[in-house]
C-alpha cells in the first residue's frame, strides 16, 4: 500500500467526524461518517478492480458515491482524473464527445458519472466504458490488491494562456501537499470544520477534499452549481456549519464584498481561515469583503491569500494561520500599488525568483521544486526531482513571503513600459455596469506597428458608449495608458477554462480581429 492509500485508510477508519454533502434536489445536508466513506470507497475499489483499468475518469457533482469513488481509486492504487461537468451554453453532444475523448487520451478505460452527464456520456459512441457511479452500492465492501501506481491523480491544467495539459501527481506528492497544508494552517480535528463548494476537478477543490480526509475533520461539501446559482448561500453554509476553514477564488470574495449590503442573519465568527487562491489577489477587494462581513463576526485575520498551481498538486505557499492579508507596496504606472504577500512555501517546497528579460526591476520568473511537484506532464519528459520548474509566473520574494505580479506571457509592453493586466483589469472592474471578474486586458501582438492596450469586459447596462468612454478615461488616469480598443460584451461572452479562468489568448485573438 502506498503512503497516500495508507494515510487515507488510517485517518478515515479512525475518524469520529463526518462528511456532510448537500443534496441539490432536496436542498438538505446528508451526514456520512468518514468510516462510512471509507467502506464505500472499498466498494468503489472493488468495482474499479473489476474493470481492469489502471486509471478512471469521473464526471459529476459531488455525491457520496462520487466522493467514495475518488477515494476508492486512491486506496486501491489506481489513477483518477476528475473532469469538468457541462457548462452553460455548451452543445451536449459535443461536450460528451470531448469528455470521452479526454478520458481516452489520458489512458483511462472507464468513466464514472451520474445524472444528466451520465445520460449524455452513455449516448455517445465511444470505446470508453461508461458506468453509473451508484454501481458501487452493489459491491461487497472488501479490500482489494493495491496496484503499484506511480500516478494518483491525473490533474488537468487550466490552459488559460495556452493549450491545457495533464499533470502527473504521485501518491507521495498528493500526501505531501495535504500534510504541508495541515501543518501550516494548524488543522486539528478536535475543533476544525471545513466548508467547500469548489469544483473537485479543480486542483484547489480536490486538494481541500483530500486534506480534510487526511486530517479527519468534518467537511461540509456543496456542489459548485449550488454556489453559482446563489453565491450568498456560501455565507449561510458557513454560518450553519460553524465552519472554521473555507476557500474560494478572488472573484467570490469580491462579489460578496461588493454587494455586502444584501447580507443578513449569518454568523461568521467561527471562520479562522479563509483561503484566497486560484486567481490574482485584489487587495482592495478582499479588504472590502472583510469590512462588509465584520458586522457578522468575520475576522480580517482569517484572510489567507495563497499561491499554488496544478503542477504542485495545489499549494506552493501559504501564510501562517491568523496572519490575515499582508501587502507590499511597489511602484507601478500610476504610483504606489499594493500587492498581496502570499506567505512562505509550505513544508517540502522551495521557491525562487529568477531574473528574466523585459520584467520590471526586482521581478523575476517564479520557479519551484519540492515534494509536492508533479513528475511531469502526460506524454512529455519526466521532471528531475532536483530540478527547478519554471511556473511562467512573475514575482519576487520578501521576508513576509512570495509576491506574484502576473504571467510572463501576459506582460503588456507600451512605449517602453511594462504593465501587468491585473492593474488595468481591477480599474475597469470598478466602472458601473462592468461585471466583477469579467475583464481582460491584453496588448497588441509583438511587432505591431502601433503597440497598444486592448480591453474586453462583460457589461450589463443601457449606455455602452458612456461606459466605453468611462473605461478609457479611468484607465488613462489611473494606469497612465489610454486603451486603443475597448470592447463591451454581453454577460457570459468571454471565453473561460473549465475552472472558470478567462482564456486570455482567445480573447486577444478576438480583439485583434476587430482591428483588422
Amino acid at each position: 500500500m502506498n503512503a497516500l492509500a495508507s494515510a487515507l485508510t488510517e485517518s478515515m477508519t479512525s475518524s469520529t467526524t463526518d462528511l456532510i454533502v448537500l443534496d441539490r434536489e432536496t436542498d438538505t445536508w446528508r451526514r456520512h461518517p468518514w468510516q462510512e466513506v471509507h467502506s464505500r470507497a472499498q466498494q468503489a475499489a472493488a468495482l474499479i478492480h473489476e474493470t481492469g483499468t489502471p486509471a478512471i475518469g469521473l464526471v459529476g457533482e459531488p455525491t457520496i458515491e462520487l466522493v467514495a469513488t475518488i477515494f476508492g481509486a486512491m486506496i486501491s492504487g489506481r489513477s483518477v482524473s476528475i473532469l469538468p461537468t457541462m457548462t452553460r451554453g455548451a452543445d451536449p453532444a459535443q461536450w460528451a464527445a470531448a469528455t470521452l475523448g479526454r478520458v481516452h487520451d489520458i489512458g483511462a478505460g472507464v468513466v464514472f458519472s451520474h445524472g444528466v452527464e451520465l445520460d449524455l456520456l452513455l449516448a455517445d459512441d465511444s470505446p470508453v466504458a461508461v458506468h453509473d457511479v451508484s454501481e458501487i452500492n452493489h459491491h461487497r465492501c472488501e479490500p482489494v490488491d493495491v496496484a503499484p501506481t506511480e500516478v494518483a491523480v491525473l490533474q488537468g491544467t487550466a490552459g488559460s494562456t495556452g493549450f491545457p495539459r495533464t499533470a502527473l501527481l504521485s501518491p507521495d506528492s498528493v500526501l505531501s501537499n495535504a500534510r504541508g497544508l495541515i501543518e501550516r494552517l494548524r488543522v486539528d480535528a478536535s475543533y476544525d470544520t471545513g466548508c467547500l463548494w469548489l469544483p473537485l476537478y479543480h486542483d484547489m477543490g480536490l486538494t481541500c477534499l483530500v486534506t480534510s480526509a487526511v486530517a479527519g475533520i468534518p467537511l461540509w461539501l456543496a456542489p459548485t452549481a449550488a454556489f453559482a446559482a446563489s453565491p450568498f448561500r456560501w455565507l449561510k453554509w458557513l454560518s450553519e456549519s460553524r465552519a472554521t476553514i473555507t476557500a474560494g477564488p478572488n472573484f467570490a470574495y469580491n462579489l460578496i464584498g461588493k454587494y455586502g449590503s444584501r447580507v443578513s442573519a449569518v454568523d461568521l465568527g467561527s471562520v479562522r481561515i479563509a483561503i484566497n487562491g486560484g486567481e490574482p489577489i485584489d487587495c482592495d477587494g478582499f479588504v472590502r469583503f472583510a469590512t462588509a462581513m465584520a458586522p457578522f463576526g468575520f475576522s480580517a485575520s482569517a484572510g489567507s491569500p495563497a499561491y499554488g498551481l496544478a503542477e504542485s498538486v495545489c499549494a506552493v505557499t501559504m501564510p501562517t494561520a491568523g496572519t490575515g492579508l499582508l501587502v507590499d507596496e511597489v511602484d507601478g504606472p500610476a504610483g504606489r500599488q499594493r500587492q498581496a504577500l502570499l506567505g512562505p512555501p509550505i513544508d517540502g517546497m522551495e521557491v525562487r525568483s529568477v531574473p528574466v528579460d523585459n520584467a520590471p526591476a526586482g521581478v523575476g520568473q517564479i520557479e519551484i521544486r519540492g515534494t509536492s511537484l508533479m513528475s511531469g506532464y502526460l506524454g512529455e519528459q519526466r521532471i528531475d526531482a532536483e530540478s527547478w520548474f519554471p511556473t511562467g509566473d512573475l514575482g519576487y520574494l520578501t521576508e513576509g513571503g512570495l509576491v506574484v505580479c502576473g504571467r510572463a506571457k501576459e506582460i503588456i509592453w507600451i512605449a517602453g513600459r511594462n504593465i501587468f493586466p491585473t492593474e488595468v483589469e481591477q480599474v475597469v472592474a470598478q466602472i458601473p455596469g462592468v461585471r466583477e471578474g469579467a475583464v481582460v486586458a491584453v496588448g497588441t501582438p509583438h511587432g505591431s506597428p502601433r503597440p497598444g492596450l486592448m480591453v474586453a469586459a462583460e457589461f450589463r447596462g443601457r449606455d455602452e458608449a458612456a461606459a466605453r468612454s468611462a473605461v478609457t478615461q479611468r484607465v488613462a488616469a489611473v494606469c497612465g495608458v489610454a486603451p486603443a480598443t475597448v470592447m463591451l460584451l454581453a454577460p457570459g461572452s468571454l471565453p473561460r477554462t473549465s475552472s472558470g479562468k478567462l482564456r486570455r489568448l482567445e480573447v486577444q485573438r478576438q480583439l485583434e480581429s476587430t482591428n483588422t
